[in-house]
């Protein structure tokens, strides 16, 4: 893993050392082009002062012979020879001319007598117009020569009829002259060339006439850009350019020559004349850049340490923090900057955390030792999203109180129930003693019916008043039996809202859980920083488990109870029928009694009757005091389970709201 330490130095490093190559280039190419601006201007200019130069040089020698041609005497037949060569001669020697000459208007010359009808010069001259030739080879001496003509007119009055031609042959080499002086740089050269496209000035006279750089690129692609700029030149434009040659590149700049049939002017000079300070420039960039960069690793190294170091140190606390180290000491800082910030933040992260996983441990082992009304004690620390957890906390305190405060009045029910049940079935039992005794003196009666046949209509009188106090009696049984089934249908109905209040506490502690295993959930995504969150969630897990353990019992011997009554009723019916029964049989045995009276000879078999109408009785009687004393004991052993969940819940000391 890289270290923000090694990635600010390479980003502070790559950033000065990228601004630095930009400002480098930047400068580099601006110069490079202020320094080719600089000498297209300087070379332009040049171009055009040297075709200037050559334009008003041609100037003044076709005005020479324009004068010349309005002489009156050079267009006068009577005019002597001697005095047309004076005037010639005269120009020729004024102006530094090699020579002039006068031609007819045949052609001929009227000094040395040749023709010049087939020069162009002179067709030019004869149609009006002052002429300059291109440089061509004189016919006559053999050398480069220019001839500048112009029209003699008849009388000397210009518009007239054209009467001959007068030119004049400047020296052969003043445009070579004029190319020459151009000197712009140590290495630099001026030249002209014609419309097409030959030599016709330069430094050297070797090159003039035979020179055509676009016919020799045809076979030397070298010269391919100087023949394009010797194009442009032949179309009589002026611009700038750059070209490669064997002895290394070159620019050129070029001008026509006004007043001319496509002459132009081409001044070039070598790149490294001017490009030279600017190369020793650009490895001063470099030097400089070389040096800037070597000072910004310095600079990003010290503050690339300077930020690391405290990052480091919180990222060192962190790792601590994440396994669960609340006490080791925090880094400290002093300064003002982010990096000091980010420190102190780190530090009251800490502290923040450690309080608040000391408080809730402090909560939770009280709530283990049975205290419900226990309280935070540092409630300011719970900030944000972390008052959630104090409010969950205090939720579940909350509800667990109501929960033991719902089974404590729950279970007071049951005892005063269970009390009721009791004293009911004590009732029933004494009733089943006296019905016992009842049936006994019963039976002694019907002994004594038997023993003694003549006291049949007494003893049936007797029986008759035993057997009213008897149905009396069993009326009194039936009440009886009676209020012990609204005892138990109470103990049921209150057994059904103990159940109820049962399943609401098991719910109480299946969303506790719930609650208990999200916040392991959260402690888990956490990491090892939410380690204190999930032994928090254990602890609440395991009391919800002990609630729901204590409900599942209570609920056990809450069913256990309501089988018990359930079943106590199903008996105490089957005890009121009998006893109906009983009632039926009574008054049976009384209306038995009256058919003895009427009629003895019945008494055996009424005897019998009755007889088998006590067994009957004795048997009700004995069931229904078994019955009572089962009821008896189920009351007090729910009696019993009540206390112990009553003081099972007066454990704890429950939360005051």
């Amino acid at each position: 893993m890289r270290s923000i330490r090694r990635k600010i130095t390479v980003c502070l490093m790559a950033t000065v050392v990228i601004a630095l190559v930009l400002v480098g280039s930047v400068s580099i190419t601006l110069n490079y082009r202020n320094t080719v601006a600089t000498v297209d201007q300087m070379l332009r200019e040049t171009a055009v002062l040297a075709s200037d130069r050559v334009t008003q040089e041609l100037t003044a020698y076709k005005n020479v012979a324009m004068d010349t041609g309005l002489i009156p005497q050079l267009s006068d037949a009577e005019a002597p020879l001697e005095e047309k060569r004076a005037i010639i001669d005269e120009r020729v020697s004024m102006h530094g001319f090699q020579r002039g000459n006068v031609v007819g208007a045949n052609g001929i010359s009227i000094f040395d007598g040749k023709d010049y009808s087939d020069r162009e010069y002179v067709q030019q001259a004869m149609k009006g117009n002052v002429y300059v030739s291109e440089p061509l080879v004189s016919k006559i001496t053999g050398e480069l020569s220019i001839m500048v003509a112009a029209p003699i007119y008849s009388g000397g009055s210009r518009g007239g009829r054209v009467a001959g031609v007068v030119y004049f042959v400047p020296p052969e080499t003043f445009l070579n002259d004029i190319v020459t002086s151009i000197k712009v740089s140590e290495n630099s050269r001026a030249y002209m060339i014609n419309k097409s496209g030959d030599t016709i000035a330069d430094t050297t006279l070797e090159t003039i006439t035979t020179q055509n750089i676009e016919q020799e690129a045809q076979s030397d692609r070298s010269l391919k850009e100087l023949a394009a700029i010797h194009a442009d030149m032949r179309q009589g434009k002026s611009g700038f350019g750059d070209y490669n040659t064997a002895q290394g590149p070159w620019y050129a700049a070029y001008a026509p020559v006004e007043g001319t049939d496509g002459w132009s002017v081409a001044v070039t000079a070598m790149k490294k004349d001017y490009l030279t300070d600017t190369y020793v420039g650009m490895a001063l960039n470099v030097l400089v850049v070389i040096a800037a960069s070597l000072a910004s690793i310095v600079v990003a190294l010290k503050l690339s340490n300077n930020i690391s170091a405290p990052m480091r140190a919180c990222a060192e606390r962190m790792k601590l923090l994440v396994k669960g180290d609340l006490s080791s000491p925090v880094p400290q800082a002093t300064g003002r900057d982010e990096t000091a910030e980010l420190t102190r933040s780190t530090a009251e992260m800490v502290e923040g955390l450690n309080d608040i996983i000391n408080d809730i441990g402090y909560i939770l082992t009280e709530m283990a030792d049975q205290n419900l009304d226990v309280r935070s004690r540092h409630s300011e620390a719970y900030v944000g999203d972390f008052q959630s957890i104090l409010s969950s906390m205090r939720t579940l305190k909350v509800q667990l109180s109501g929960t033991m405060q719902q089974i404590n009045a729950s279970a007071e029910q049951v005892s005063s129930a269970s009390g009721q049940v009791s004293s009911g079935a004590q009732s029933l039992s004494e009733g089943s003693i006296d019905q016992a005794s009842s049936v006994q003196q019963l039976a002694a009666t019907i002994s004594d019916i038997s023993a003694s046949a003549k006291r049949t209509a007494e003893a049936a009188k007797e029986a008759g008043n035993f057997v009213g106090q008897a149905g009396a009696q069993l009326g009194t049984s039936v009440g009886y039996v009676q209020d012990l089934n609204s005892a138990m249908q109470r103990i049921l109905k209150s057994s059904e809202e103990i159940s109820k209040i049962i399943a609401t506490i098991e719910n109480i502690a299946f969303q506790t859980n719930i609650l208990a295993l999200n916040a392991a959930v959260e402690a888990a995504r956490a990491g090892a920083a939410g380690k204190g969150f999930a032994v928090v969630a254990d602890e609440v897990r395991n009391l919800a488990a002990k609630s729901d353990e204590a409900a599942k019992s209570t609920k056990e011997l809450i069913e256990g109870s309501i089988a018990a009554v359930t079943e106590g009723s199903q008996v105490v019916d089957k005890v009121t029928g009998s006893l109906q029964q009983t009632s039926v049989y009574a008054g049976h045995v009384t209306t038995q009694m009256d058919i003895v009276v009427s009629a003895v000879e019945n008494q055996t078999m009424a005897i019998a009757q009755v007889t088998d109408g006590i067994d009957q009785i004795s048997s009700v009687v004995q069931t229904n005091s078994a019955t009572a004393q089962q009821s008896a004991a189920a009351s007090e052993e729910l009696s019993a389970e009540a206390g112990s969940l009553k003081d099972l819940v007066e454990q704890f000391t429950l939360a005051r709201v």
